[in-house]
This record gives C-alpha cells, structure tokens and sequence, in this order.
C-alpha cells in the first residue's frame, strides 16, 4: 500500500521538485557560417545518407528518400498523424546533418542503427515483416510524407540542428546541458503535458531486495551499502527545474540519473524510488532521454491540426524550418 501511496505522491509532486544543484555546462554552439550541402551536385532523388548497421558491422549507403521512410517506421507507429511522421522525418533528416558536420558528437562519428531490430531505420523488407497485410498503405502513407518534405531541414543560424527526439516526456521537455551538459539554445525545456494522456507515460518498475543488491554491486563497487539497510540504499534524489532527475544518492555517493536508469533498464530519468516487503518500486514518467521533439507529443499537436513546420519550431525554440540548398 505503501508503494501506491508513494507513486501518488510522486505524480503530484514532481512537476514541483526543486531546481537541479549541480550540472556541468559546456558550450558547444554550432558555428555562423553558412550551412553548404557536401552534395551540392546532386538532386534530391539521388542523395544518400550513410549509417553503420551494429548488428551486421557494415556501412550503410541509403538513398535519402528511404532513410526517411525507415527511420520514421522504427520511431512512429504508422497510424500516428501525417503531419507528425512528417516532423518525424525532418527531425532525423536534420539530426542527420548535424552529425555529418560535427562527427565527434557521436562516438564512431556515424549514426548507429540495427535494422534487424528495427532501431534507427529498416528497410522495405524488414517493414514488410513488421507491417505485413498493412505493409502496401502504411508504405504509400510514409514514401507520401517523406517525398513532401525530403528537402526540408531545422536550422539554427543557417546551420542544422541537433533536432534529439524521443518517445514521449514527463510533460515537460528537458534541458539539453541538463542531460548531455552540452548547452544548446533551441534545446530547452518546452511544455508538453499533452504527453500526460499517453499510455506510456507512467511506468512502474519493479526489482526485488537481492537483484537490487547484484546491481549495485556490479555496477558501482566502491559504493558502501554493506552497512545500511535496504530502505537506505538510496537517498535524495536532485532534479531539473523540468522534471528530470540528474543525480541520484546511492549510499553516500551521487550517481548521475542516467547511468541508474541505465543500469535499472527505465524509461526515463523522471524517477522516485520506493522500498517495501523486500522490493523497490521505481516510478518513472515519460519514455526517452526527454531532450528535444516529444513523438506523442508532435501527434496531439498534429491531430489538434498543427502542421510539421509549427510542430518542429515549437519544440526547437528559435529554429526555422526551411527548405535545403542543393
């Protein structure tokens, strides 16, 4: 009973937790120049975009207008509003760009997708699977969008932006220095309550005393809980003025709320922890690292009769959306 109780509590207080103490600002700006597409003798129908697929080890070459297609399949459902697939696409056509132009953001400097498991994109085939009987429409729906906006992209300074996105947030979007401590200024924290209807939105995780104890302990060994109680493992929790937790209290240690929802396998850092009868609770709300374009979101906001262009410049403050030079 405890538990539930807590959960309450926990959903009505968060919007309301106090300020993040402490975070690590970097400043990363994108630079002023003007942005030259690398494929300035090309058309749109014959750009491709180049990926590393992590289950067969192989670099990718895929035209852009599939990429579009494949990567919005693995991130939307198909019956999402066109108009937020539409948003969808844009985003990762621009995400795209940002990294090709800035490659140590990711760590092998491509973008890493498995379309076995269809993260990141999949090809016909593989959403032939997924779709089956459903395969013909859903394909003429998205090949629809995506050749209606494959020459758009968010700019911030005549620059693309690093258009992050995810499932769905805690009903506000988070800080992008808050997250990843790079400070960006179209990544700031937007509402989006909308994303409360969502059935994704409040997650229950549970995880018994001795499988607690296995994690902790291989995954932080120098922390001491050996002589605490259970109850005592964790302590106060910090969080961002949108929500998120940033550091969680693992003994007398913080622990940045990543690594935990990380190790816990949670769907967001927007986290309380419960303990009780020998098992923690861990309420969480949202899906996603809460940075940027929320999915359900840019669907409320589609099937509310917004278009992708306002759905995009409201989740990216101070971005345009425009079509790209080739």
């Amino acid at each position: 009973m405890k538990n539930f109780i807590g959960v309450f509590i926990f959903l009505l207080i968060v919007n309301f937790a106090v300020p993040v103490v402490y975070h690590r600002v970097y400043s990363s700006l994108p630079s002023a120049d003007i942005y030259i597409e690398n494929t300035q003798n090309t058309t749109k129908e014959n750009r491709y975009v180049t990926l590393m697929d992590s289950n067969t080890k192989q670099i990718l070459e895929i035209p852009l207008k599939d990429y579009l297609i494949g990567a919005a399949a693995c991130e939307m459902p198909a019956l999402y509003n066109e108009e937020a697939i539409k948003a969808q696409m844009v985003a990762a056509h621009s995400y795209y760009l940002y990294v090709e132009k800035h490659p140590d953001w990711l760590e092998k400097g491509y973008i890493t997708v498995d379309t076995k498991n269809m993260k990141g994109y999949a090809d016909s085939s593989r959403l032939m699977e997924f779709w089956q009987m459903d395969y013909y429409t859903y394909y003429e729906k998205f090949e629809k969008c995506a050749e209606e906006v494959m020459d758009m992209v968010v700019t911030y300074d005549g620059q693309p932006a690093l258009t992050s996105y995810y499932a769905v947030s805690c009903g506000k979007t988070a800080d992008s220095k808050d997250v990843w401590g790079q400070e960006l200024p179209y990544l700031v924290s937007v509402d989006s309550s909308q994303d409360q209807i969502s059935e994704s939105y409040v997650k229950v995780t549970e995880i018994p005393k001795d499988n607690m104890y296995s994690l902790l302990r291989i995954n932080y060994p120098n922390i001491d809980i050996e002589n605490l109680d259970a109850e005592e493992w964790f302590g106060d929790i910090i969080y961002t003025e949108s929500g998120y937790a940033s550091y969680v209290t693992v003994g007398s240690d913080l622990v940045p709320a990543g690594q935990i929802r990380d190790v816990m396998k949670l769907p967001s850092t927007c986290l309380m922890i419960f303990y009780e009868d020998e098992i923690f609770s861990i309420a969480t709300k949202g899906y996603g690292h809460g940075v940027g374009l929320s999915q359900f979101g840019a669907n409320s906001m589609a099937t509310n009769g917004k278009k992708y262009k306002e759905i995009l410049e409201y989740y990216y403050p101070g971005t345009k959306v425009e079509k790209l030079s080739v």
